[in-house]
């Protein structure tokens, strides 16, 4: 499976790709203006706390694991996540479709 998308496939222009460590730094940074939760600490069984993957159908998945405050609302906070991930990556890739993933792992 390839590291980047194309932006837009059609364009006469030519092809502007980006790659999935500019998906995953945008969702990082997403992720860390919201307040009342952090990423999950690297583990074991946890590679990274923030993955793009690219699928055969052209979207992407954003899948982030998280841990949140135990003050906090988690159905707020994943929709904050959710909302934010999703203007920054409309922001900077426009015609890419994504779907993005909330896990939560911890409740500190």
């Amino acid at each position: 499976m390839a590291d980047y998308v194309k932006t837009n496939p059609n364009s006469k222009k030519g092809d502007l790709m980006i790659s999935r460590q500019v998906f995953e730094s945008l969702a990082t940074e997403a992720v860390n203006h919201v307040k009342g939760v952090a990423l999950a600490k690297k583990s074991f069984k946890l590679s990274k706390p923030v993955q793009a993957i690219f699928q055969r159908n052209g979207r992407v998945k954003i899948a982030i694991s998280i841990n949140i405050d135990k003050s906090a609302n988690a159905n707020d906070v994943c929709v904050k996540i959710e909302e934010s991930v999703a203007n920054i990556l409309m922001a900077y890739t426009e015609s890419v479709p994504f779907d993005v993933n909330i896990n939560i792992l911890e409740i500190v």
